[in-house]
């Protein structure tokens, strides 16, 4: 029997990975379970956080930007989020959006996100999500089953709607073998 450190031992992920990776789409179903009612861990305290709460703010929210800029398969990108008035704490709330671009690709994802108020105009929107990404004609970033996490800063306008800028980062966290991941520079308005 040979040993082996534990710097040469590596798991190189799954080999033959099933289609519709059933076993994989278990956090995405019980975050929109989730949404169904009130979650038993919801605070719902007022003022627990400054600025407008999650329920003034929750609606649509549409994007455009460049996508893996710099790295050879640049391409616009155009999005559409619903982010959910539901508080769970701090302002930590559900959201569910999709994103095209020009190369035919889209990502279909589910996740939570953050407000954080700067004062009455500036805050800063953070995210996490996981979904289904299919590349058609754009960048193959390993497969099908990919998280998004990523950070905005944004002002509210006088009209009451919403503008913010920020980068995004997807991958698959090293799920597939090949995960080169894919960086996005989004401009997104809200009302």
């Amino acid at each position: 029997m040979r040993r082996v450190g534990y710097a040469a031992v590596r798991y190189p992920g799954p080999r033959n990975v099933a289609p519709g990776l059933p076993f994989a789409w278990l956090p995405l179903l019980a975050l929109l379970g989730s949404l169904a009612g009130p979650p038993a861990f919801a605070c719902n305290a007022e003022g627990e956080h400054a600025g407008p709460s999650r329920a003034d703010e929750a609606g649509l929210r549409v994007s455009t930007g460049v996508t893996d800029f710099g790295r050879g398969h640049e391409t616009v990108e155009v999005g559409l989020e619903h982010r959910f008035a539901t508080d769970w704490c701090l302002g930590l709330g559900p959201h569910v959006g999709a994103f095209v671009t020009l190369d035919e690709s889209f990502f279909l994802y589910a996740g939570t996100d953050q407000r954080i108020n700067l004062g009455r105009f500036w805050f800063i929107d953070t995210g996490t999500s996981v979904g289904f990404y299919e590349k058609g004609d754009g960048k193959d970033i390993g497969g099908e089953f990919e998280f998004r996490t990523g950070i905005a800063v944004g002002r509210r306008l006088r009209d009451g709607s919403r503008l913010s800028f920020g980068f995004f980062h997807m991958s698959n966290s090293s799920y597939y073998r090949r995960n080169p991941g894919m960086n996005s520079l989004l401009l997104r308005w809200s009302r």
